[in-house]
């Protein structure tokens, strides 16, 4: 937060609460001030509402389930994405009219998890929204986009190209908000990646999720069983793990090795490649060919950094195998 202030205090930041929904988390952010939080669910505003104010929380999925239209419009929730012509006859149907953000395509391919292909519309379906949005007084403010989340891409060049094609819709638009989306690692320069758009002519905002709560969480898994099959840990692709097939997360190599009795540390020079299995009974979760220290024996601990985000918020019971994060 700290680092945010500094080199972007021109952008509102609106923690994406789906990242990571953690009480400790989202009251350390509200603390600040100067976060609101991103939405995309009825449950989640209702979790929002906890620590700050509706003035304070934009909803920013596209797409809300129609059954909870009448909910959301009576939590008075004032900003909404869309991104298609349904969305808006939605919107006029169950008389709702919230100040909207049109989602525009980024037309950024280079992270690991793109969004285009499920979010976010082209040009002419902008000004076909922005032509229905005059005719049924609904007040269009601005544009959003996502450039993706995950990957080492260059964000300068990602965000200046995405920037560049919504600012053909954005010069229809009378003192428009631009939405940056997510799409930060919690250790991208922020100076490099966006330092340069201090002097673009609107109001910023953005919605870092895995920025804020990646460096959140670090955590600790323990060696089950170690067979000719592969090893077992108290944790797999159900558990926090499941980045490793939700997100495109890779098993980090693990580099020392700490010996509790001598108090010694030591760097690890031997590895195997093996499969490494979760907890549960189910050949489904797995980790497969992973480079693993050779002498990792039974009862050992592992801790793995920086685990905050996208890990416990994907989490499930499934075979009553509970998450560390539910865990003492």
């Amino acid at each position: 937060m700290e680092t945010w202030n500094k080199l972007l205090p021109w952008i509102r930041p609106y923690y994406a609460m789906k990242a990571n929904p953690s009480p400790e988390l989202l009251a350390t952010l509200m603390s600040d001030g100067k976060v609101g939080i991103d939405v995309a669910s009825l449950q989640e505003i209702n979790t929002a509402v906890k620590y700050t104010t509706k003035e304070n929380i934009i909803y920013t999925n596209p797409h809300m389930i129609p059954y909870e239209i009448t909910s959301i419009k009576n939590t008075g929730i004032h900003i909404k994405v869309v991104d298609s012509m349904n969305e808006m006859k939605k919107l006029v149907a169950n008389h709702f009219f919230p100040d909207v953000l049109i989602r525009l395509k980024s037309n950024i391919y280079d992270a690991d998890c793109a969004f285009d292909s499920k979010f976010g519309c082209d040009i002419e379906e902008a000004i076909a929204i922005i032509e229905y949005a005059k005719y049924n007084n609904i007040c269009i403010r601005g544009v959003s986009f996502h450039i993706g989340s995950g990957g080492k891409f260059d964000r300068n060049i990602a965000y200046q190209k995405a920037i560049a094609y919504a600012g053909k819709i954005l010069d229809k638009i009378e003192n428009p908000i631009l939405d940056l989306g997510g799409g930060l690692l919690y250790n991208t320069d922020l100076e490099d990646a966006l330092g340069w758009t201090r002097y673009i002519p609107y109001t910023l905002i953005a919605e870092p999720g895995r920025y804020y709560a990646e460096p959140a969480y670090h955590l600790k898994l323990q060696v089950i069983a170690k067979t000719e099959r592969g090893i077992f840990l108290d944790n797999g692709v159900y558990q926090e793990l499941n980045v490793y097939h939700r997100d495109h997360w890779k098993f980090p190599m693990l580099t020392h090795y700490y010996d509790h009795e001598t108090g010694i540390i030591e760097e690890i020079h031997d590895y195997v490649t093996i499969d490494i299995f979760g907890p549960t009974c189910d050949s489904y979760d797995v980790m497969e060919k992973i480079r693993f220290p050779a002498h990792v024996q039974t009862n050992d601990t592992i801790f793995i950094s920086n685990m905050g985000a996208y890990t416990s918020a994907g989490a499930v019971d499934f075979n009553g195998i509970i998450c560390a994060s539910n865990s003492n």
